[in-house]
This record gives C-alpha cells, structure tokens and sequence, in this order.
C-alpha cells in the first residue's frame, strides 16, 4: 500500500502537522490580518470602496478601483446612483 493511500486511510490531517504547527513552523502568526486594517500605509480595502462609492453618491466619475480608469455612476429608475461600472475593465459595483 502507497504512503498516500495509508494516510487517505487514516483520515484528515493523519501524517501532517496541524495547521497551527505548521504555521509556527514558517514563523507566521496565528492571526492574519483583516482587510480592514492598515498595513504599511496603503489604504484599506474598506477606505478604497468608501471612497468609491462617496463619489458615485455625488453623481461624479471616480478611479476604478480595480485598474485606475475611469467608473462612471450607473442609474436605475430614479435619480440616485445605483452602482458605478469600468468601460476599461468591465468592473461593476452595486
């Protein structure tokens, strides 16, 4: 019998280290960290689709998050901004 087929055979992790062993192995914390949290002075994922949408909301063109060019607000049935949409890439935000 194969060393995999053995260790398919002894169920889930059988043979390897758990995953908080491992990661102490390479050094890595336990915990990772957020998409709401700085890091190395960029700006958050939550900070770049706030200001996004801040400007859709103002009936403005903004930079697309996602390759730079130009979004545009996106209407629906009344007057207010529904989402914004990227010609360059395609990118849409509802």
């Amino acid at each position: 019998m194969s060393i995999a087929l053995a260790n398919r055979r002894a169920g889930p992790g059988a043979g390897r280290p758990a995953r908080a062993a491992r990661r102490a192995d390479r050094g890595e914390h336990a915990t990772w960290p957020s998409l709401f949290e700085t890091a190395g002075g960029e700006p958050t994922l939550d900070e770049v689709l706030s200001g996004v949408w801040e400007g859709l909301t103002a009936h403005q063109a903004v930079s697309c998050p996602v390759c730079g060019a130009v979004m545009e607000p996106r209407y629906g049935v009344h007057a207010l901004p529904i989402g914004g949409s990227c010609r360059t890439c395609d990118t849409e935000l509802t």
